[in-house]
């Protein structure tokens, strides 16, 4: 039998060390601002890369060192290839070893990583300033293009050859490598939806026309790269941001991917999964459990996908069947009003939206009859508006808590947010929504909204049936509802102790400063007023 272990005298003080220590005191932000130039114009023109310094915050090492002769082992740089064990407690932070600057009108306060010169060929990869450049030199025809590559990529010939541009139906000509991608080898051109579109105007004009937001014409421009989430955080963080945003809009290979560029692939659900899936993006998950889905999954590996998408060639819709009919590339004309993610609320069983309800009833009428389909369209307007009640019914009791001054920590007590503000998160408009450096229950009160109330509306508008009801979101948004007025209830009654005993509680400085929250834009734009 093996012996009871009784904690030893060392033992509890170690713990005393982590705990003391936990927290790392940092250095702040100021000194970093030096570094960046204050006075950079706001111009939409690629400038010069740049050394990524502006992330190295060593701070106080106190908290490393401690830890490093608690585990035996030294301090060190995260990039140096070493081991650091038990969360890496013994490491500081160095940042990426090149950034990009970030575009658009506010482009100047923020950078990306590298990669963003694949997703935004036209701007960053196919500039003088950001191409990568080769070791190849000269110009080549197509078929030397073949031939090297056969070696060099096998796959991509392979794939090539499997499309309609390697393999043309009669009478056309072969697309080579030298139409998409130029003859010069150190400049190669990497394509744009723009290039595509010389020879694919239809679909073209239809990418482009979708208009505002919610299309994929604007998925980059309009929806990430000034909005407070992609500008918030470090480059390293919004990579995945990125890759959506900006394959969507940018590039055509996001649906059609390369070099087979496949009609019959980019049918499929799987490619639109590749964005449209998990928090936030149900939409995915929310088909695969309605009964479309389940069709999809048991058959779909049966049918024929090179055919149009109707109800002659497919005995259920897909992602494309309802809002690409016909091929149309203009995905907001079979869609709804447009809801920030299902976030704000609008019935769009109302009048207004009579010609985008009839819409939609004319597309089920391939299977269903118009009766059935307006039925279950009206369960989702009901069930959407019902979700909401408990929103709004979570935010007045939050509110209350913000009036009153109990919450902890109140926005002065924080970072400030993208916009260098220090404002209540919770009102957009006044402030900026964000998940990071606010309250746990103003933390609850935006999952509740962002993550559950637009599941609601994804799961009902794709008719999934069990998980919406009784598996997980209206029950999530009843469990999420009886967690903030727990949470509330603790501050109150908190409130109420600590006027009793004369204490004045102020927010603890973690809140505030951190080796992390410190990289974060909003204290570049308090300094810099922006």
């Amino acid at each position: 039998m093996n012996k009871l272990y009784f904690p030893t005298k060392q033992f509890f003080t170690s713990l005393f060390f982590i705990y003391s220590f936990f927290i790392p005191q940092t250095t702040t932000y100021s000194s970093q601002l030096q570094s960046e130039n204050v006075n950079s114009p706001i111009v939409d023109v690629p400038s010069v890369k740049t050394t990524a310094t502006p992330h190295r915050i060593p701070g106080n090492m106190r908290f490393r060192h401690e830890m490093a002769e608690f585990l035996e082992e030294k301090v060190g740089a995260d990039d140096s290839g070493d081991v650091y064990k038990t969360g890496g407690l013994a490491s500081y932070y160095t940042g990426p070893g090149e950034l990009f600057p970030g575009k658009g009108r506010l482009g100047h306060l923020y950078k990306f990583l590298p990669v963003i010169r694949w997703y935004d060929p036209a701007y960053y990869f196919n500039s003088d300033v950001f191409h990568p450049g080769s070791t190849v030199t000269g110009e080549y025809t197509h078929e030397q293009c073949v031939t090297c590559h056969r070696g060099e990529s096998p796959g991509i010939v392979t794939q090539w050859k499997q499309s309609k541009h390697g393999t043309p139906s009669e009478g056309k000509e072969v697309v080579g490598c030298d139409r998409c991608h130029g003859k010069n080898h150190e400049r190669l051109v990497m394509p744009s939806y723009t290039i595509c579109g010389e020879c694919h105007e239809k679909q073209l004009k239809g990418h482009r026309d979708g208009g505002g937001r919610g299309s994929h014409a604007h998925a980059y421009h309009l929806e990430l790269i000034d909005q407070g989430c992609q500008m918030e955080k470090p480059a390293e963080e919004t990579t995945a941001c990125l890759a959506c945003h900006a394959i969507a809009e940018n590039r055509c290979d996001g649906c059609h991917t390369r070099h087979r560029f496949s009609t019959a692939e980019a049918r499929k659900p799987t490619s639109c999964a590749v964005c449209h899936s998990g928090p936030e993006q149900y939409e995915y998950e929310m088909y695969m459990q309605s009964y479309h889905g389940m069709i999809y999954q048991g058959e779909g590996q049966t049918w024929d996908w090179t055919k149009p998408l109707n109800a002659k060639n497919y005995v259920t819709p897909t992602c494309a069947y309802c809002h690409m009919p016909e091929g149309e590339h203009n995905v907001t004309r079979m869609s709804t009003v447009y809801t920030y993610m299902g976030t704000s609320l609008a019935d769009r069983g109302a009048y207004r939206y009579k010609a985008t309800r009839d819409a939609w009833i004319n597309a089920c009428k391939g299977c269903h009859s118009p009766r059935f389909a307006k039925d279950h369209l009206e369960a989702m307007d009901e069930a959407v508006k019902l979700s909401f009640t408990k929103y709004r019914e979570a935010m007045g009791i939050v509110m209350n808590l913000y009036k009153d001054n109990l919450i902890d920590p109140m926005p002065d007590d924080l970072a400030p947010d993208s916009r260098g503000h220090t404002i209540f998160s919770l009102l957009p408009g006044k402030g900026e929504m964000r998940k990071y450096n606010i309250s746990n229950i103003e933390r609850l009160t935006y999952e509740m909204l962002v993550d559950i109330v637009g599941a609601i509306y994804k799961a009902k508008s794709h008719n999934a049936y069990y998980s919406p009801i009784y598996g997980y979101w209206e029950w999530a948004q009843d469990r999420w509802l009886i967690q903030i007025k727990d949470e509330a209830s603790k501050l109150k009654r908190f409130a109420e102790i600590e006027e009793k005993l004369g204490i004045k509680h102020t927010a603890y400085p973690f809140w505030k400063h951190g080796e992390y929250t410190d990289m974060l834009l909003g204290w570049k734009r308090k300094e810099w007023g922006k």
